[in-house]
């Protein structure tokens, strides 16, 4: 016995600092959610921080109703404009950030992030996340998107089931730039720095992934384009969702924004956005079953100087998009996909 205790007591320190390390509780059950959103600013989410609902969240993820089961996978990213692509675009890249607040890896959704300009890896933390000392009303500075209100909303109707989210937002970014072969820059960087490390340290662990749901947000880059140029692109990305993920039948939310005087809140919102995008995304949703399109023009938006406009959700505004997918990801439980075949 004697000798049996040096191994044991090896043992329990090794399962303690395990569960440090991954800062993810011990009794984690072997099915995991996780929740994808990839597109441009307003997947990202472009939201000046309201102080009264960001205390409103903050006392949420402080409080006991928090079991630290929300993570959110981080690098540190940000965007490198070119001239033109191969397709004659003036694309916009995702690359590997300058500011790193982290080591790549799985962090608490509420994580505050305190570096000089706010913006880590292009705001892909965003949630409850991306936040500078004094960012105020700055609209470079403190945004906010929908996960953390979807995670308060998941961890309150499970609150002993896990939901990682998977994140890449490029603000400005083209539909080619994530389904062209020609120029697929933020896809193939999605899929190889972020998408993939995320599922392999979950498989590493012996966590079997769920697919609670993908979000795609975009469209306004895109604005000039026919609807038969948009509505063969999303094509290619929707068949990539379904084929590279591992996932079969994916559970796929694609948010249309509004156009002028579409939206009760905002009529002047959107002015950008063409009409052209939602017809493609019509004729894509009406053939593919696993797709769901998200009428947003219900949720509030916000005037920002800096683009003269209304283009980006209001926090109230991507607050009630997380209550929305929330709703019909929650809904959708029965079927969430089981990873089956490691990307």
């Amino acid at each position: 016995m004697k000798r049996l205790l040096p191994s044991i007591i090896l043992l329990l320190l090794q399962a303690l600092t395990l569960r440090a390390a991954t800062d993810i509780p011990a009794d984690s059950a072997r099915e995991v959610a996780i929740f994808i959103t990839i597109g441009q600013s307003n997947a990202d989410g472009s939201a000046m921080f309201c102080p009264e609902l960001d205390s409103i969240a903050r006392q949420w993820f402080e409080s006991p109703a928090n079991t630290r089961r929300l993570k959110i996978w981080y690098r540190s990213t940000q965007v490198r404009n070119l001239e033109a692509n191969a397709l004659g675009e003036r694309a916009r890249h995702v690359i590997d950030g300058a500011v790193t607040d982290a080591a790549p890896g799985w962090l608490d959704l509420w994580y505050r992030n305190e570096n000089t300009s706010g913006r880590t890896a292009m705001n892909m933390i965003h949630g409850y996340g991306t936040y500078s000392t004094g960012s105020g009303t700055d609209c470079a500075q403190g945004r906010r998107g929908m996960e953390p209100q979807l995670g308060i909303d998941f961890a309150s109707a499970l609150p002993a089931t896990d939901l990682y989210f998977i994140k890449l937002g490029v603000s400005g970014s083209q539909i080619s730039t994530w389904a062209n072969p020609d120029d697929d820059n933020n896809w193939n960087y999605f899929m190889t720095n972020i998408y993939r490390p995320a599922i392999a340290d979950l498989t590493s662990r012996g966590l079997r992934p769920r697919l609670a749901g993908i979000w795609w947000m975009q469209g306004c880059a895109d604005s000039s384009r026919p609807a038969d140029y948009y509505e063969a692109s999303l094509r290619r990305l929707v068949d990539r969702l379904e084929t590279e993920l591992g996932f079969a039948e994916p559970p796929i939310y694609i948010g249309t924004i509004p156009g002028p005087g579409e939206s009760p809140a905002n009529p002047a919102g959107s002015t950008d956005h063409s009409p052209n995008v939602r017809a493609a995304q019509q004729a894509v949703a009406a053939d593919h079953p696993n797709v769901t399109l998200v009428d947003t023009a219900p949720f509030p938006m916000q005037y920002e100087q800096a683009f003269g406009g209304t283009i980006h959700f209001s926090h109230a505004g991507v607050n009630a998009i997380g209550h929305h997918l929330a709703d019909l990801i929650l809904a959708n439980r029965s079927n969430w996909p089981t990873l089956n075949v490691t990307p």
